[in-house]
């Protein structure tokens, strides 16, 4: 594989993005290869690492380049044309410093002293126990998309709280407490369970913790006082959501590449004629370049909105709203354009193999995803109507 350009002494974030540039065409020829391990390979994770992805979101004091959210935003977009699994779990992977950052100092150093450090795992809390004991927690639970855990070095679980004696811990207005674990990779059973539809060279497969100590310092609260008096890449859960948002982005513009290769070197129509001469190609292109470029333009420009306002302080809720509504809207796009564009080409594209099939279930693999489902929505639509929203993240 081509190896990306040397990095300087000081990583920037100009640096990075250069060297995803560099690295996604040999990223792109290696799409049936990650679909078919259904994991990255190890050696690409190290190229990966090398290339400074995984150090994104670590502060300068901490040997990263400490990239703004737009800055996130372009580098995880060029990945995804190349291999949407690959941007998938590039996205995972930079929390790492966001998350190095939020953890206290102590369990930072301990679980994160290398600045190329890869942390996975999810933190919806539902799936995993989490009960008090001296020193510390034990973790118990099974855990669906753990997305890049096949490579990680530190997994992230949510799960409730029970006290010593197995009794659920509450919180103030009668909310069951809940901590997001940080524990070692090689503390836990990572199953063979990532058999899909799409995204299929993530691994996003399941993961069992077995009564896993986690110390004290290890289990974070995850509310507002999280973020309080931080740089602004650590003072809001939204600069650890959002970043999803480019994955789809660079899907759909790797479709509308492929289909209009496609259409230049094909015939079509009665008599044959090219096929990029036929008005009904035309308008479908049109249509879905509209899309993709609304889509793109609208998650920039609510994210340097959002990034502009983060800087001076506490971001209004309708522009955080906006953000929220952007990644929507960017997921549900991508969708509805590979969708278009494989149904604008036919039945060349449904053999395994073909790009544009790739790009179809990958993007639509993405558009299940919890953040952008129905539920969600209606949070992000009240909080353009002034409401906020019910999670310290947002």
């Amino acid at each position: 594989m081509t190896r990306a350009a040397a990095l300087p002494d000081v990583l920037t974030a100009e640096a990075i993005l250069a060297s995803a540039r560099a690295l996604a065409p040999a990223i792109a020829e290696r799409s049936a290869e990650f679909e078919a391990l259904r994991r990255l390979p190890t050696e690409l994770v190290a190229e990966l690492r090398a290339a400074g992805f995984f150090r994104m979101g670590r502060s300068r004091a901490r040997s990263g380049p400490q990239m703004t959210l737009p800055q996130h935003l372009e580098v995880i977009e060029v990945l995804a044309e190349a291999d949407p699994s690959v941007a998938w779990c590039v996205k995972i992977g930079t929390d790492s410093g966001i998350i190095a950052e939020l953890l206290p100092p102590a369990a930072s150093a301990r679980l994160l002293p290398d600045p190329d450090g890869i942390t996975a795992g999810q933190f919806t809390a539902g799936r995993g126990r989490l009960q008090q004991m001296a020193g510390g927690y034990v973790l118990s639970g099974r855990f669906p998309f753990g997305s890049g855990i096949t490579h990680a070095d530190v997994v992230m679980s949510g799960a409730m709280l029970f006290d010593e004696d197995g009794t659920p811990v509450i919180g103030p207005g009668g909310v069951p407490e809940s901590r997001l674990a940080f524990c070692r990779a090689d503390e836990l059973v990572i199953e063979d369970t990532w058999h899909t539809h799409g995204l299929r060279g993530s691994g996003s497969t399941h993961y069992r913790a077995e009564e896993v100590f986690i110390p004290e310092d290890q289990a974070l609260r995850i509310d507002e006082s999280l973020f309080e008096g931080r740089d602004t890449l650590y003072s809001s859960g939204f600069n650890w959501v959002t970043t999803m948002a480019a994955v789809p982005l660079g899907t759909a513009r790797r479709a509308l590449d492929e289909a209009k290769a496609l259409i230049a070197e094909r015939m079509g129509g009665i008599p044959p004629q090219p096929m990029g001469k036929l008005p009904h190609v035309q308008e479908a292109i049109a249509e879905a370049e509209t899309r993709y470029g609304a889509a793109r333009a609208f998650l920039y420009s609510a994210a340097n909105d959002f990034w502009a306002e983060l800087e001076q302080g506490t971001p209004a809720v309708d522009t955080k709203g906006r953000l929220a509504l952007a990644n929507v809207n960017a997921f549900r796009m991508a969708a509805d354009v590979t969708r278009q564009l494989f149904d604008l080409i036919g039945a060349n594209v449904i053999f395994e193999g073909s790009p544009l099939e790739r790009l179809a279930r990958d993007a639509l693999t993405l558009n299940q995803h919890m953040i952008i489902a129905r539920p969600a929505l209606a949070s992000y639509g009240a909080m353009m109507l002034g409401q906020k929203h019910p999670s310290p993240l947002y």
